[in-house]
């Protein structure tokens, strides 16, 4: 694969990650869940619970959901794009992240994660995420 081709691929990841994380600042669901391949979807979650599907990841993020406001802010470091070949890439990032309950509390939160985006729908979907918060 050429340097440029690459490039390309890094561009169109980071240009899905974008999307991911402003469709969760806007607490779009359906705009997020869309980042996710539906099929092939596993996570190993910051609580140490592994998933096997994205329908149980689903059924563990949408009661969440309800407690949560807004988003004053999530911001992204470090990122950076592996492209592993055509179809995949792997992302790490750390975040930081303020929000808004339903209850008016403030929740201040931040971390790392690591996905795992594959191109083998025609479009970049996560196949993989792993996710930890710092103390």
């Amino acid at each position: 694969m050429t340097a440029q081709r690459e490039n390309e691929i890094r561009t169109e990841v980071k240009a899905a990650f974008r999307g991911l994380a402003e469709a969760s600042q806007t607490l779009d669901r359906e705009k997020y869940f869309s980042y996710f391949d539906a099929e092939k979807y596993t996570a190993l979650n910051e609580n140490g619970v592994v998933l096997h599907s994205f329908d149980a990841f689903k059924e563990m993020y949408l009661p969440q959901l309800k407690y949560l406001e807004n988003y004053q802010s999530l911001e992204f470091s470090n990122v950076k794009i592996d492209v592993i070949d055509a179809s995949t890439a792997v992302l790490v990032n750390e975040y930081t992240a303020t929000v808004t309950l339903t209850s008016g509390e403030t929740v201040n939160a931040a971390g790392a994660g690591t996905q795992v985006w594959s191109k083998r729908t025609g479009s970049w979907k996560l196949v993989n995420v792993s996710s930890s918060t710092k103390p």
